[in-house]
């Protein structure tokens, strides 16, 4: 099964050592199986609260977004990846490796404009109970919001109060509506196609170690802003 989800990621765009694109932005959807079939009519998705401004992406204090990731100088997408997931999802390596996985259409490429630069989307499913305790190592700059259906995300109306939605979230959902990238992935869930997302995170991680580490490098939109 992963060479059939890693051969769907090499189809999808996404090779480990790209390094194109200057970010991840990333939308991990609940599985909870006390859901049952609401897990597709409805689906929860995880928000954060954005706590710190940075004009290089748009973000502003006190607005509700998915997790986001920009790549580190000299980096690689993997390491985008698992630094979005420990700094603005989940520290716990128990959670990453029993509870994360990936779908064959995890992955999309070049899809999310942040402030005119390219992202790319990756989609995680997280099976377990959406009561679980989910604490991301990224304190400065995300506190957790919480899961939430698109409904509940779509009443935030931007155009009345742009602080309250990010705006590449909004992009997301639209994706999702034209083309069902989320619907695809649980129902790829539904259908058993999973594969931890811990094979393609670097080897023995260790969240908090990774995260202090990936702190001291400067984002790649520092250097493209002479920052």
């Amino acid at each position: 099964m992963l060479g059939e989800i890693i051969a769907g990621v090499k189809e999808n765009g996404l090779e480990i050592e790209r390094t194109s694109n200057v970010g991840l932005a990333m939308v991990f959807v609940a599985f909870d199986p006390s859901r049952n079939g609401e897990n597709i009519t409805q689906p929860k998705l995880w928000t954060n609260i954005e706590k710190k401004s940075k004009p290089a992406t748009g973000r502003i204090a006190g607005q509700i977004s998915f997790p986001g990731e920009s790549r580190k100088i000299g980096k690689n997408m993997k390491d985008t990846l698992a630094g979005g997931i420990v700094g603005e999802f989940s520290g716990s390596k128990h959670l990453i490796e029993n509870n994360l996985f990936i779908t064959p259409s995890w992955f999309i490429a070049n899809e999310i404009q942040i402030e005119g630069n390219p992202f790319d989307l990756a989609i995680l499913i997280f099976r377990g109970p959406i009561n679980q305790e989910i604490s991301p190592l990224d304190t400065n700059e995300v506190e957790p919001h919480g899961w939430m259906t698109i409904e509940e995300i779509q009443k935030k109306d931007p155009q009345k109060d742009p602080r309250i939605v990010r705006g590449f979230v909004h992009q997301v959902i639209k994706l999702d509506d034209s083309e069902g990238c989320i619907k695809r992935a649980i129902l790829e869930s539904e259908g058993g196609l999973l594969v931890p997302v811990s094979t393609i995170l670097p080897r023995d991680l260790s969240p908090e170690e990774f995260f202090k580490d990936r702190e001291k490098v400067r984002d790649i939109l520092d250097l493209r802003n002479g920052s």
